[in-house]
């Protein structure tokens, strides 16, 4: 019994070790080099207005696991890892519920700068560089002692089980020709023979130059093509001036692959932007070959400004981060707007507001009444010229008056009760007078 313990016991550990060969920690999948090519990808998205991919510990793990692969066989060109396993299945084992999409790429020597570039002048891995479909990501890195082979795995959480298609709408593998590079001359330009199996935007990603740069510095088109033995001009001379930077183009030609966001990032277009030059929506689909502006010629009259989106309406496959995107807004006003929370699950038709509600219209409140003061007029009343009274004397009457005899006749008034009376009606007069001016100045 107890020999059969240790039997079992025994295998139990047999199988830890094997998984353990296959398995690697999150940590060491996000520490290093392999860090290191996590901040250039989202540094790179941030270039393009980008969000940054969120760091998932079980796609690091399923990166780092095919980046050991594929150091420990040099494999270049296949994303098929250990056992025959797909990107999508290699995410699942590590607990990933979700889909995912894999860029692979390795070379002699590469750096993590010059694997960046790879992926970028390479459509269908740029494709994957600049995508709003997947959220998170994961990166791993591993080396044989000469080679160095990169990995980065994209996702998109979903509670929907996980497709095992072995497709899984991973780009091509990248694989690397070794190239030699040139040395400076005495002036300090380089100049780079072609040699067979090598491109223009290879040159760049090993001489870590931009694909933009080498296509001015040789007068180069966008499609030219170039044969083995022709010289690349990779660093101009020191002090030559460079030649005059080329006119950007007003339109673009749809490729096989390409959709609205990789046009609208390529040329530094904001979504919403592409739309309005070319009288599309997001319901829009693209066709190869099919001609786009993106970018309105000198004096040209720009499009119609058409009426802002209030409400979206979620399709298939769309996840928060898409909306917000599409329509310029942060994912926190998003959020706020509809009352969501980050982790919130969309449904297909489900409606969601775009823009911030109207503001409430405020309720009129009626003023509070005015206290009108009336000035006050002061009326001053000077008389500047004395009125002449005639006045006549008074009698002295006797102690004993005789008792006047009463006449028939007309009657008279003595002269100096007539003086007295028209004094009393002047003043009377002027008094009324002071009075209605008083009264008429107050009232104005």
């Amino acid at each position: 019994m107890i020999r059969r313990f240790q039997l079992s016991l025994l295998l139990c550990l047999l199988l830890l070790a094997g998984m353990g060969k296959t398995a690697v920690s999150p940590a060491v999948a996000q520490s290093g080099t392999a860090y290191q090519v996590f901040q250039l990808v989202n540094g790179f998205r941030a270039g393009y207005g980008l969000p940054p991919l969120q760091a998932n510990s079980a796609l690091s793990a399923a990166a780092q696991n095919q980046a050991n692969y594929m150091a420990a066989h040099t494999i270049f060109s296949s994303h098929t890892g250990e056992g025959g396993s797909t990107p999508q299945s290699r995410a699942n084992a590590f607990g990933y519920v979700g889909y995912v999409s894999e860029n692979i790429v390795g070379g002699t020597g590469m750096t993590p700068n010059q694997g960046l570039i790879w992926w970028e002048n390479s459509p269908v891995h740029y494709n994957t560089l600049v995508t709003t479909r997947y959220i998170e990501a994961g990166t791993g890195y591993a080396t044989n002692g000469s080679e160095n082979f990169y990995v980065l795995v994209v996702g998109r959480p979903s509670d929907a089980p996980p497709s095992n298609n072995p497709s899984n709408n991973s780009p091509a593998p990248l694989f690397v020709t070794p190239i030699q590079l040139s040395e400076p001359g005495e002036d300090g330009s380089i100049i780079h023979t072609l040699q067979e199996g090598q491109a223009l935007w290879s040159l760049a990603a090993h001489y870590e130059v931009s694909l933009a740069d080498l296509m001015l510095f040789n007068n180069l088109a966008e499609n030219a093509i170039l044969h083995p033995g022709d010289k690349v001009i990779i660093r101009l001379a020191e002090g030559q001036e460079p030649p005059p930077t080329p006119t950007p183009p007003l339109t673009h030609v749809v490729r096989e692959g390409e959709n609205a966001w990789v046009i609208a990032a390529r040329y530094k277009l904001k979504l919403t932007d592409f739309f309005w030059l070319n009288g599309l929506d997001e319901n829009s689909y693209l066709q190869p070959g099919e001609e786009v502006t993106v970018r309105l010629a000198e004096g040209q009259a720009p499009p119609p400004t058409p009426t802002p989106i209030v409400i979206h309406t979620i399709r298939s496959g769309q996840t928060l981060w898409d909306v917000a995107l599409t329509y310029g807004i942060s994912l926190d006003d998003l959020l706020a707007f509809n009352g969501l929370s980050a982790d919130a699950i969309l449904q297909v038709g489900q409606e969601l507001r775009v823009r911030p509600p109207d503001p409430p219209t405020p309720t009129p409140t009626a003023a509070p009444p005015t206290a009108v003061s009336l000035p006050t007029t002061t009326v001053s009343l000077a008389i500047t010229t004395p009125i002449p009274v005639e006045r006549t004397a008074v009698p002295t009457l006797p102690a004993a008056m005789p008792t006047p005899t009463p006449t028939i006749g007309p009657s008279t008034t003595p002269t100096d009760q007539t003086g007295s009376n028209s004094v009393v009606i002047l003043a009377v007069g002027l008094t009324i007078a002071a009075g209605a001016l008083i009264v008429i100045g107050r009232r104005l």
